[in-house]
């Protein structure tokens, strides 16, 4: 069981990185693909999806803490 190492794969030539900003920059640089930001932190994702999903994920989960101290 490989706990370390590339778990980033490109979908597009199954190239694998060890992070996904490499991953990101190799989609840019290389197929070059767009690639969208967070608008609250500015992280960016490759598809779309991933987006929504970490906004949901990491940014609602602040303002629901936001409206609970209140």
């Amino acid at each position: 069981m490989r706990l370390f190492g590339k778990k980033f794969e490109c979908d597009q030539c199954k190239m694998k990185f060890s992070k996904d900003e490499e991953l990101i920059d190799h989609a840019r640089n290389v197929h070059h693909h767009h690639v969208t930001k967070c608008a609250d932190c500015g992280k960016e994702f490759i598809h779309e999806d991933d987006r929504l999903h970490h906004s949901r994920k990491e940014h609602e989960k602040k303002m629901e803490r936001r409206r609970q101290k209140n």
